[in-house]
């Protein structure tokens, strides 16, 4: 039954536009069928992993859907990430998550099934600067996580690692200019377990996800690691 509040503001799609119809969430049957997958789940050497060649001992590295500036769907990214609507990063966690689940039974890690490397990981959200946070209201990679473990059942540490220091905006900057300007921007701290997901919206240099990546082993040698995303630019 549509609610009296749909009746006055409808729910549209976060991509075409579309009002969604009773059933539907946050995009509409065509959209959520065409979304542009990658698919890494299925192959663990698959190209996001292959990017971050110098970090040679990480578990795994998995993006959900790819990032193509001329794709309608680069307007459901935008709408998470500056437009407010955090709800897609939850919704676009849970897909994310189920699709890990269907091609793995329940998964344990990104470490490929029989290898005898099973794990039970936890997520740990990319923290964001607090004059961001405070600019934003919300930081999309924590929604992110809740929506994977709302259907992985992997807990979220969103403690685990902070950002100590203000950067400037990553988008003027080419990738060296990146890693550069990322240097020592995160402080994590000694952790009680030994697995753990970094988990960010858009991949496209990975310079963020490296910097923290070594925060954490800085303090934590031994720890497994390894790589989720919901976007990675092609």
């Amino acid at each position: 039954m549509i609610g009296e509040s749909s009746l006055w503001f409808p729910r549209m799609c976060a991509v075409c536009g579309k009002e969604l119809i009773p059933g539907e969430n946050t995009l509409c049957v065509h959209c959520l069928f065409h979304l542009p997958k990658t698919y890494h789940w299925q192959l663990y050497l698959n190209p996001l992993l292959t990017s971050f060649h110098a970090l040679s001992h990480l578990t795994g590295a998995v993006a959900f859907l790819y990032f193509r500036e001329a794709s309608p769907y680069r307007k459901l990214l935008h709408r998470f990430k500056y437009g407010g609507m955090c709800e897609v990063g939850l919704y676009m966690g849970e897909l994310f998550g189920k699709e890990l689940c269907e091609e793995w039974g329940m998964p344990t890690g990104l470490t490929p099934p029989g290898t005898g490397k099973e794990r039970r990981p936890v997520l740990v959200p990319i923290p964001m600067s607090g004059r961001k946070r405070r600019k934003r209201g919300y930081n999309q990679a924590e929604w992110l996580a809740a929506g994977l473990s709302a259907s992985t059942g992997w807990p979220v540490d969103v403690t685990a690692v902070r950002r100590v220091k203000e950067k400037t905006s990553q988008t003027v900057y080419d990738k060296e200019q990146r890693q550069e300007n990322m240097k020592n921007a995160f402080q994590a701290k000694t952790l009680s377990y030994s697995d753990v997901l970094l988990v960010d919206d858009v991949v496209t240099t990975g310079a963020t996800m490296e910097s923290c990546a070594h925060a954490l082993w800085k303090k934590n040698p031994d720890l497994k690691l390894g790589f989720l995303s919901l976007a990675f630019v092609e």
